[in-house]
């Protein structure tokens, strides 16, 4: 339950021409936090000033607001046409870095609300040169608790573990299927001890 103030409540109810929405992003790539917005000034909050110009509203998916914790995972498109991010997500440290999405509400008078509608962990990228933009997926923090555990099965899940692990990469040029039973594996680790 979001506890607001009777005016707050009375600033929320019918028109105004004043009141808007903008989103807030924050990201840690490789170390450093990335903090982004949708409106078109800068927008301080908790101590953190949102750049505008590299994401728009559109740019963010569709995220539902519920009472319950989404499982789901959220795509961002990032504007790379000056560059500033292509470097980060060519590094080894963007995968698993944190990401929050805010959405803040406000107007003429200020800041009303601001809501934490979405939390998680970067999960891929995909930098498209031709339109100058990176695809984020970011997966909800929930998510891990659904997912069952034990073998890898591509290149992302893998290198969420092992990020410098490029073995899924050359999996389509293999030629033949390598089985090894769990029995001989167990012989070979008592061999290998004795």
């Amino acid at each position: 339950m979001i506890s607001l103030s009777a005016e707050d409540l009375e600033r929320f109810k019918g028109y105004n021409p004043t009141r808007y929405s903008c989103l807030l992003l924050k990201m840690q790539l490789n170390g450093d936090w990335i903090y982004l917005t949708d409106k078109d000034v800068p927008v301080t909050y908790a101590g953190a000033t949102y750049i505008p110009g590299y994401i728009t509203s559109k740019s963010i998916g569709d995220i539902e607001i519920t009472s319950e914790p989404a499982t789901n995972d959220v795509s961002v498109t990032l504007d790379a046409r000056d560059g500033a991010f292509v470097s980060y997500f060519l590094q080894e440290g963007w995968m698993n870095g944190s990401a929050t999405i805010y959405e803040q509400f406000a107007d003429e008078s200020g800041v009303i609300l601001t809501l934490n509608i979405f939390q998680g962990l970067i999960d891929s990228r995909d930098l498209i040169p031709e339109t100058q933009k990176i695809d984020v997926v970011i997966a909800s923090v929930w998510a891990d608790f659904e997912k069952q555990s034990g073998t890898k099965t591509n290149s992302g899940s893998q290198q969420r573990y092992y990020p410098s692990d490029t073995a899924f990469d050359h999996v389509a040029r293999a030629q033949r299927k390598i089985s090894v039973s769990y029995t001989h594996l167990r012989a070979h680790e008592t061999d290998s001890y004795l």
